[in-house]
Formats: structure tokens, C-alpha cells, sequence
């Protein structure tokens, strides 16, 4: 996929979107970052760490490398959560909190404003960044691991940024500067960052690629695979921002992030099924065209078969562990080509 598509409208709407969303966080933001920048230099460090950890926990779930064949959509994903979504999700929640509270009134608008908004704001618009990334690169996304990835992609940019304006607001709450504040929300913004955007939107992700990439499915069954997973994040996003038991605040919150690990890990382990399952149907593919050999691409399928095979073939006086590992990505990288060239889509 190349990023430039300039005959595209989409692409256009794209770019201006996403213009328009740095612009409205600068304008929301400003008058707070003028009073408490160094907050947000003190802030920064997390943020930055927040990007390579979470990072690193989305590209390594990526067990065969199916991230080469679609890096751009990738980093538009992660442009579009930056870019685009903080500003349009600050002004839009801004309004939503006030509809509710002028509908609801004050009581109930103090625990459930916040959740409720969230939950429909935030996953709207990083929502709609997969759904336009995903269409744009209709090509090459097809899996649900490439939603997993595209989504995750997605709500870290937004959670990188969001982390940076939690720390300028963290000055507000002392009439002094004092880095304490900041140091503070930016710590707990990132140990409580395994449950937060990236999460909740590869989620989401899942379903919106499927439902955008498989035209061989019935109608019907696409909107009800985006509605489940699309809602799954959604939901997700309402019950963390929702009100703790007041005896219990810490407990709840190592309660719910337990469970949202878990949750995410069952959707993970059918995610892996399904790319071991296209795996396995693109090396009979290639084998049975005679354009491959079936016995080195099968030991490919999981990390733990692939450390075997460099185990035995150390045992069989090949001692170079690097080029073992350099020789099965380029045979993943192979298999992922292939496999795009051969229409296999899984799930059926």
C-alpha cells in the first residue's frame, strides 16, 4: 500500500481530519500548557515509554509476522489515533458531558458523564481512523490479525497523546509547580496502560477490518462480527471509567484489570488460531504447486517449533544462530507474500 493516494477522496478526508484534530487539541490545550509546561516535559518521559512498551506488546503478538506486508496502514493507524482523535475527543466530550448533565442531572452526571461519553466518543473516532485505514488498504487487510495489529496501532497514538495532556492538567492541581503531580499521573498512566486504548481498540479493530475486508461473507454476518467486537471494546471502556466501590478502589481496579486481561487474552488465542490455520493452508497452497517445500515452512508456525528447529540444526554443526533466525523471517516474510497471492482468507 502506498500512503499517497491522491486520486482517493478518502485519503483527503483522511489528512484534513486529522489536521483538524492537531489544530483543536492545540486551541483546547494551550491555555493549559502555557501555565503548566513543565508538567508535560516531566510527563513526556512516560508518555514515550508508554509508546515503546505497549508497542512492543502489540508488534510481538504478531507471531508470523504478518506487521511486514502492512507497516504503512500501521503507522497511518497510529497517525490518525494521534493526530486526529485526542483534539475531536476533547471538544466533543466537553459537549457530551454537559447534554448529560443537563438531561440527567447533577448526581448522576458526577459518576456516569465521564464513562458514558467516553465510551461513545473515544472509541467513535478511533473507530472510524481503523474503519478509513482499513478501507484505504483493503488489499492487504483481510486477517484478524491485521485488525488486532491496525487497532492496537490505532489506540496507542491516541494514548500517547492522551498522556501527555493528563500530564499538563496534573499542574492544575497545585497553586505551586511541583513535578510530584505530574510524575504521579504519568506513572500511573502507564501501569495501568495494559488495559487502556491500544487494548480496547484492537479489539475493535478486529471486527471493523473484518467486516471492511470480507465481501465473500453474507451481509449480515460481517455487521454482527463488527457490532460483537466493536462493542466488546466499547463496553470495556464504559466499565473501566465506571464509578469504583468506594471501600474498595485499588482492589477494583486489580479486579478489572485481571478480567480485562483475561477477556483479551481468550479473543488473542482465537486470533493466533486463525493465523496458524491460514498458515498451515498457505504452505499446503505452495506445496501442492511445487513452489515450495513442505518440511522447513511447517517448523515455521509457531516461535516454539522454530527454536527447535535452530536446535537441531546446531546439533547438526550449523552454529550460526543469527543466520538461522534471519533465514526463518525471510521465509515468514515469504509465506506472508505468498499467501496474500493465493486468496486464502481465514476464517472461512
Amino acid at each position: 500500500m502506498r500512503w499517497f493516494q491522491p486520486r482517493s477522496a478518502l485519503f483527503w478526508v483522511y489528512w484534513i481530519v486529522a489536521l483538524l484534530g492537531v489544530v483543536g487539541l492545540v486551541l483546547q490545550l494551550a491555555p493549559v500548557a502555557v501555565l503548566t509546561w513543565r508538567d508535560i516535559l516531566v510527563g513526556l518521559p512516560f508518555a514515550l515509554l508508554t509508546m515503546l512498551v505497549f508497542g512492543w506488546v502489540i508488534l510481538h503478538s504478531d507471531r508470523l509476522r504478518a506487521r511486514q506486508r502492512i507497516r504503512t496502514p500501521l503507522l497511518m493507524g497510529f497517525l490518525w489515533g494521534a493526530l486526529a482523535g485526542p483534539g475531536i475527543a476533547m471538544f466533543a466530550n466537553d459537549h457530551n458531558m454537559r447534554i448529560i448533565q443537563n438531561l440527567a442531572g447533577d448526581a448522576f452526571a458526577i459518576d456516569w458523564q465521564a464513562p458514558i461519553s467516553a465510551a461513545i466518543v473515544e472509541e467513535a473516532i478511533k473507530g472510524v481512523g481503523v474503519f478509513a485505514v482499513a478501507w484505504l488498504a483493503r488489499p492487504l487487510l483481510d486477517r484478524p490479525m491485521h485488525g488486532l495489529l491496525l487497532g492496537g496501532c490505532t489506540g496507542l497514538g491516541f494514548q500517547v497523546v492522551e498522556n501527555v495532556t493528563y500530564s499538563a492538567n496534573a499542574g492544575l492541581l497545585s497553586a505551586q509547580y511541583n513535578p510530584a503531580n505530574a510524575m504521579l499521573v504519568g506513572a500511573l498512566r502507564l501501569f495501568t496502560g495494559v488495559t487502556s486504548h491500544w487494548m480496547l481498540t484492537s479489539l475493535a479493530g478486529i471486527g471493523i477490518v473484518l467486516a471492511v475486508a470480507r465481501a465473500d461473507w453474507p451481509g449480515r454476518r460481517r455487521v454482527q462480527v463488527l457490532a460483537m467486537f466493536y462493542l466488546l471494546g466499547a463496553a470495556l471502556h464504559f466499565g473501566w471509567d465506571a464509578p469504583s466501590p468506594a471501600s474498595v478502589p485499588i482492589g477494583s481496579i486489580v479486579t478489572r484489570t485481571l478480567l480485562y486481561v483475561l477477556i483479551f487474552a481468550v479473543v488473542y488465542v482465537w486470533v493466533v488460531r486463525t493465523e496458524r490455520e491460514w498458515f498451515r493452508e498457505v504452505v499446503d497452497w505452495a506445496v501442492s504447486r511445487g513452489i515450495a517445500p513442505a518440511g522447513e515452512l511447517s517448523t515455521l508456525i509457531s516461535r516454539r517449533s522454530r527454536r527447535r528447529a535452530r536446535a537441531a540444526e546446531r546439533r547438526n554443526g550449523r552454529t550460526d544462530g543469527r543466520a538461522q533466525r534471519q533465514r526463518q523471517r525471510v521465509l515468514l516474510d515469504w509465506v506472508q507474500e505468498t499467501g496474500a497471492r493465493s486468496g486464502i482468507r481465514v476464517p472461512a
